[in-house]
C-alpha cells in the first residue's frame, strides 16, 4: 500500500515537470487570437515571448478572430493609417 501511494506520487511529480518544462517551449504568435473590433486593422504593443515582445499590427476579421499579422521590428512604433499598419 505505501509502495503504490509513493509510487503513484513519483509519477505524479514527474508529469508535472514535464509539463512545466513543455510550457517553456511554446511559440505563440497572434494567428488566431481573439480581437476586440471585428473587421478592423489594429496594433498591439506585443505578447509576451514572441518577437522579442515587439509591437505588432493585425487584421481582426468578421468573428473576432486575428487572421493576418505584421510583426515589427520594435517597441510602440505601430501605427495605423487610413487601414495600413507601419513600423
Amino acid at each position: 500500500m505505501i509502495f503504490t501511494s509513493l509510487t503513484t506520487m513519483i509519477i505524479s511529480v514527474a508529469a508535472m515537470a514535464s509539463v512545466a518544462v513543455a510550457s517553456d517551449n511554446l511559440v505563440i504568435d497572434p494567428l488566431g487570437l481573439p480581437c476586440g473590433d471585428p473587421n478592423t486593422v489594429e496594433c498591439s504593443t506585443g505578447i509576451k515571448g514572441w518577437n522579442n515582445d515587439n509591437d505588432f499590427g493585425y487584421n481582426c476579421g468578421p468573428y473576432s478572430i486575428i487572421d493576418a499579422y505584421e510583426a515589427c521590428p520594435c517597441q510602440n512604433c505601430c501605427v495605423v493609417t487610413n487601414g495600413v499598419i507601419s513600423c
